[in-house]
This record gives C-alpha cells, sequence and structure tokens, in this order.
C-alpha cells in the first residue's frame, strides 16, 4: 500500500487500521479464505472508500471442487463471471434512433465498434446503455473517438509512485465519426470504473446527455499484485484526472443529467447474453472436455487439442499462462493423458518459452519417457540462458534433479 496505492495518506491510514485488528486477533476467527479475503477486503475499503481495491482469495487445492467442476468447467464459469458483457443487444428503436447494449469493455471488442457503427449510419440518434456495465478496458476510449474530433484530451492518468501524468486523447476510427448526432446514455449504480470514464468524459465535452442513476464511483486503475501463500490484491494504483473538470468521479459517480431509475431509463427489458454468444464461447472448451474423458488419445487427437487450444488463445478466452496452468490441473488429478497432450500443445504453440518445455518435461519424465524429459528440459535450460530468463537456476535445478534420479 504505501509502495502502490494512489493515495499515501490513505495507505498510511490502512495500514494503522489494518495493524491494530490484528494487535487484536480480529482476522483469527476467518478460516476460509475466501472469507478471510472478503473481511480484509472490507477493512480496506473501510478507510479507503475504494470500491477497486481487493484482495483474491488463493484457488481452491485440487479435490475441493466437485467433480462437475474440473478445469474446464470452472473457467468457463470464471470466464463469464469476469469477462460477462461485451456487445448485446443492437438494435433500431422507434424514431430512427440506434440502441446498442454495452454489458462490458472489452478489448477484444474494440474492431465490432465500427461495424455497430457502421450498422447505424443512418440513425438519427443513439443511446448507449450502461446500466449493467462493470467496466472494462481501451473500448470506450475507441468509441468516445466516434463522437469527438481527433486528439481531444481525455482523463489521463496520475501515477503517484512515478510522479507521472499519461495523457489520453481521442484517437482516428475506421468509420465515419458522428460529431453532432444526439447521444444518450443509460447509468445505473452498478455502472463503474471505465463506464463511467466513457460516460464522464462525454458529459464533460457536453457531447452525451446521461439518463439514469448515479454511476458506483470507481475512478482508479489497477494493477493485480500477488501476495504470500497464493493471494492476490488490486491495487488501485493511479488517479484519473479530467482535462475539463481537473477531477474524476472517484467515490461520488458520475450525476446524470436526468435522474431517473435503472427500470425507467429505457422501458424495454434487455437482453445480457444470446445463445450464439455461449456457443461461440462454450464450444471448444466442450470439444476439449470430450477429448480430455477419453482413456487413451491418438496423434489425431492431439492436433484437435492443440488447434483448440490456439482457437481458444486467439479468441483471447484464455491468457498465455493458463494453458499451463490447465495441464497441471490433469497432472494433479493423474490424468496424465491429458496432461501431456496440453503441454505438448504448449510447447508446440510456444516454442520460444522455456516454461513450456520444462512443464513437458515434468509430465514426460512422469510417464516414463525419460529421453524425451531430458530433451526438454535441457532445451528449457538453453532457452532460458539465450533470453537471460530470471528462471533459468530453476530450469537448470529441475534438470540436475531429474537427471540424478535417473542414476541414482
Amino acid at each position: 500500500m504505501i509502495d502502490n496505492y494512489v493515495f499515501l495518506d490513505k495507505a498510511k491510514e490502512t495500514n494503522l487500521h489494518l495493524a491494530s485488528l490484528i494487535k487484536e486477533d480480529q482476522f483469527t476467527v476467518y478460516k476460509s479464505p475466501v472469507h478471510f479475503a472478503k473481511a480484509l477486503s472490507k477493512e480496506l475499503q473501510k478507510i479507503t472508500k475504494d470500491k477497486h481495491l481487493n484482495i483474491v482469495p488463493p484457488p481452491r487445492p485440487p479435490g475441493e471442487e466437485s467433480v462437475e467442476l474440473d478445469f474446464i468447467s470452472r473457467h468457463l464459469r470464471n470466464l463469464v463471471r469476469f469477462r460477462e458483457g461485451g456487445f448485446g443487444k443492437i438494435d433500431l428503436l422507434d424514431g430512427n434512433v440506434g440502441y446498442i447494449e454495452l454489458n462490458g469493455f472489452r478489448r477484444e471488442d474494440i474492431p465490432k465498434v465500427d461495424v455497430v457503427m457502421n450498422y447505424f449510419n443512418t440513425a438519427d440518434a443513439l443511446i448507449i446503455d450502461l446500466r449493467e456495465n462493470g467496466g472494462g478496458n481501451s473500448l470506450g476510449l475507441y468509441l468516445t473517438s466516434y463522437f469527438l474530433n481527433e486528439d481531444v484530451p481525455l482523463s489521463g492518468l496520475y501515477e503517484r509512485r512515478t510522479d507521472t501524468y499519461s495523457e489520453l486523447k481521442t484517437t482516428k476510427v475506421q468509420g465515419e465519426k458522428r460529431l453532432d448526432m444526439p447521444v444518450y446514455i443509460l447509468t445505473s449504480n452498478f455502472s463503474f470504473s471505465a463506464a463511467e470514464a466513457f460516460a464522464y468524459d462525454l458529459q464533460a465535452r457536453k457531447r452525451a446527455i446521461i439518463v439514469g442513476e448515479k454511476t458506483g464511483g470507481g475512478a482508479h486503475p489497477v494493477n493485480f499484485m500477488r501476495l504470500p501463500h497464493g493471494y492476490g490484491i488490486i491495487m488501485p494504483y493511479a488517479r484519473s484526472i479530467n482535462p475539463v473538470t481537473k477531477t474524476n468521479w472517484e467515490g461520488v459517480g458520475v450525476s446524470p443529467d436526468v435522474l431517473t431509475t435503472k427500470e425507467e431509463a429505457l422501458e424495454k427489458a434487455l437482453a445480457l447474453a444470446t445463445e450464439s454468444a455461449k456457443t461461440y464461447r462454450e464450444e471448444p472448451f466442450n470439444k476439449l472436455k470430450s477429448l480430455f474423458q477419453q482413456k487413451q488419445l491418438s496423434a489425431a487427437d492431439e492436433i484437435k487439442i492443440q488447434k483448440l487450444l490456439a482457437l481458444i488463445l486467439s479468441r483471447k478466452h484464455m491468457e498465455d499462462f493458463m494453458v499451463n496452468g490447465m495441464g497441471y490441473t490433469y497432472l494433479e488429478n493423474e490424468q496424465i493423458n491429458a496432461a501431456l497432450a496440453i503441454f505438448k500443445a504448449n510447447a508446440n504453440l510456444f516454442p520460444d518459452s522455456p516454461n513450456a518445455h520444462d512443464s513437458y518435461a515434468e509430465a514426460l519424465a512422469q510417464s516414463g519417457r525419460s529421453k524425451d524429459a531430458l530433451k526438454h528440459y535441457q532445451l528449457a535450460v538453453n532457452l532460458a540462458a539465450e533470453q537471460n530468463d530470471r528462471r533459468l537456476g530453476q530450469y537448470k535445478k529441475n534438470m540436475t534433479n531429474f537427471e540424478a534420479s535417473l542414476n541414482p
């Protein structure tokens, strides 16, 4: 907190508060990591009033989840939880008014902005519904650029730790800008973070009318930082500053121009997701699950697994490091064939990754394929040396221990 939190005075006050609670043994009653994380988050927010600031509990150990919640099922559940949203319903309402339901700002949806805006090239006004939008990332900046000239300053970021200010400006868009079209933005108390930035910046430039409820009030960008014992912290590290208002919406929210309830902001009920989107998201995972349930995997099956993982990665439904984590999940559950196929695919997909080869070597060693294991241990060491990888020592140790096991 002292080194990274956006406000130093609040960081110091928070530390004093936590120290007093620890002295009073306030946290010893929590036996569950989840409950402890929630309690600690509550105490952090009690001082900072910062809804972004949260403690993340460690992942549950293998075997603790129910049988139904295998890795694939858990990942899909978390995918919906953490990345729920994106473009929802797109419609042309009575009166030639375009309607866009945006349930989350996702970087991978940026190309869709041009398609959607082109679809509404004959609309006379536009409603952007952010009532179910909990935030996200840079999609809002690109969409904002459709309604303002290029190089217009938006809310930039001041980082206390480096004493630097990063300016953000509107950019060039692929479609036709809408500099004069009337824009209405629907908000609720749930609207948060990047969704608020989008509404706040357009409101400050008098380019949109906000209709609905006051928003949640989270203006601080965050980093995820690892803590001991598998915990993590979502740490707000910078402060948003709008060049027009010279302030932001932290703790106070974006005030609507037309104050009303979220239910009354738009009479028509909205669909949050479509069946086709659900199929698109889950189909490659279901195919993987079906393959992993087989007792034996053929060479053709291994190729299918690699193609499916490549597809999932290209859609950004998994980050690169998650493939390795998936492999270890199956390895720890003694599903060696599935683990081998995953690690092999990972090594093929990321041939320059020392960690990918080191993990594949470990699985090969457990399956009794010593010659192949030694080959990939050596490859991991060589790649790490070429790349000056900070984990070179660990890769060397892994190879040495394996060689020692071959010649006890």
